[in-house]
């Protein structure tokens, strides 16, 4: 096998290697990556502009890039998951805003960084990798038989 390649993309969670099998003979080290992009404090303006401090977490798989939203308490449930794979980013001085692509609703949710330095790390997170490393989930068609 020659050797894995790391593809570029925006999350900032390191790669981790699987040990080397006891045949030491084959190249059997692959490279895995975690499907947490990011995660740290924000603070969440939602609608009426309500804010809250919030712990954000988000996750990209091949098929799924979702954020969860969890208050900013030690053990908890999130208050909600966002799917974030069809939004539109509006960048803010500092922060962003984020709505569904499609809809005509006013609504948004603003979220405010807590360190300038990490806005770009977010912003990065929450929009879609353009490197193509995401494979599409669209399954071949299925012809059935008529009997």
């Amino acid at each position: 096998m020659p050797a894995a390649q790391i593809a570029p993309g925006c999350s900032s969670t390191p790669f981790f290697q699987k040990p080397y099998t006891a045949d030491e003979s084959q190249d059997s080290m692959t490279i895995l990556r975690s499907p947490e992009s990011m995660s740290g404090a924000m603070t969440l303006i939602g609608p009426g502009n309500h804010m809250q401090s919030v712990q954000v977490k988000v996750y990209r798989t091949s098929c799924e890039h979702f954020a969860v939203i969890y208050p900013q308490k030690k053990v908890c449930r999130p208050l909600g998951v966002m799917n974030i794979k069809n939004i539109i980013l509006e960048r803010l001085e500092n922060g962003f805003k984020i709505r569904q692509k499609g809809f005509d609703s006013p609504l948004c949710f603003t979220f405010i960084s807590e360190t300038p330095k990490e806005l770009n790390l977010w912003v990065d997170a929450f929009t879609c990798c353009s490197t193509g490393t995401l494979s599409s989930c669209t399954l071949p068609i299925l012809e059935e038989d008529e009997e």
